[in-house]
């Protein structure tokens, strides 16, 4: 059987970053096994290669990582599991593994800025504003540099047009997409790592994720970071008397709506005529009927009871939609194309720079923003 010999520190340096014990590995590791692994196989003095794959279906970190015998850097400043032990959402090994893979991601494009004297210094409005600050107040006076100019009445369309603004003010946002038949799922929506990284997942609403983005924007100018799995457009309960979460659910709602939001103001209690004004905000703007009502909500305008009531059918509808596609899905599965991600464009812009320059192959290029070589002349 091959062995080889790797960089244990490097072992140990990931289940620090993970959260994860020696003897949680192991019981991860022997799952389903006849013949258990013991930690004397895992950290003798050599270790099969197998066992190596094995190890890294945990982390998803390549071979080459464990068989680096170079330091690796340790500084606790360095990753977010290492900067905050807490979360707004409990999180499951493939969303630590996610929000590691886009740390990883910027820690590499960082690396390109600074050698072709390109690196970003300055982030415009970060850490502007404090949860003391009016979020209506905020979201007033930074729409005219997030919102786009343009009325863009598509939904995808304006949040990539949200997205370029963004890119504009040094602020890189990447979407991560998940297919149907994927075996792990992520559960978090999005989340914000300082200085100026902002991760959404791909949703089946561009309206959800729209709403998700400009929550995390929030959390971007409060300068605080989070990893969030929960529908940012409902009332939940530890959102209502999380100081955080409610500033930035307010601030996410009050930046996509403009004034729209005054068409709520003509209501003090809940009335029929409520709903008919809901279907047509939601059809004229780019937030859902739940954020909508999730609105009224909070401003104790549709009693709870009524407002779960209407979330409960919401939520249905949904599932039956969501189970529909997926059937389709399923259905196309053979001729279906794998989605891609938004790309941003200081995303393209720094790839850009290092392929110019010399720092990455055509290929690498290419793969690193999933696009075919076909394709590379209109990214370049």
């Amino acid at each position: 059987m091959t062995t080889t010999q790797f960089n244990i520190e490097r072992l140990d340096y990931l289940l620090a970053l993970f959260g994860m014990s020696k003897d949680e590995l192991l019981s991860s590791l022997n799952e389903g096994r006849k013949k258990p692994i013991s930690l004397d196989d895992i950290f003798g003095k050599d270790i099969k290669i197998s066992l190596l794959r094995k190890i890294d279906e945990i982390f998803h970190k390549g071979l080459s990582f464990y068989l680096d015998f170079t330091p690796i850097d340790i500084n606790k400043k360095t990753k977010v599991f290492f900067r905050k032990s807490r979360f707004q959402s409990v999180l499951s090994m493939e969303d630590k593994r996610v929000v590691d893979s886009f740390e990883s991601l910027k820690s590499l494009l960082d690396g390109y800025r600074a050698l072709t004297d390109t690196l970003i210094c300055e982030y415009e409005l970060h850490k502007s504003f404090t949860i003391d600050y009016n979020p209506k107040e905020v979201a007033t006076q930074v729409r005219n540099i997030l919102i786009p100019k343009k009325e863009i009445k598509e939904h995808r369309q304006f949040l990539k047009a949200l997205i370029a603004n963004l890119a504009d003010i040094n602020v890189y946002v990447f979407e991560f997409v998940e297919t149907w038949n994927k075996r792990e799922r992520a559960t978090i929506d999005g989340f914000y790592l300082d200085p100026n990284v902002i991760v959404l997942k791909r949703q089946k609403s561009y309206k959800r994720e729209i709403f998700t983005l400009a929550h995390e924007i929030g959390h971007y100018l409060l300068g605080i970071e989070d990893v969030e799995s929960l529908d940012m457009s409902k009332v939940e309960k530890n959102r209502i008397s999380n100081k955080v979460e409610r500033w930035c659910n307010d601030f996410a709602f009050y930046l996509i709506a403009g004034e729209a939001v005054n068409e709520l103001d003509k209501y003090s209690t809940y009335s029929e005529d409520v709903n008919s004004t809901i279907e047509e905000l939601s059809n004229t703007t780019h937030i859902s009927k739940m954020a909508w009502y999730t609105r009224l909500a909070y401003n104790k305008i549709v009693p709870m009871p009524h407002y779960r009531g209407i979330i409960r059918n919401l939520e249905e509808e949904q599932a039956e939609k969501q189970k529909a596609l997926k059937e389709e899905q399923q259905n196309n599965s053979s001729n279906a194309r794998a989605p891609k991600p938004i790309i941003s464009p200081l995303y393209l812009e720094t790839m850009q720079y290092a392929f110019y320059n010399g720092l990455v192959s055509e290929a690498s290029f290419c793969e690193q923003l999933r696009i075919s070589p076909k394709q590379i002349d209109k990214f370049l």
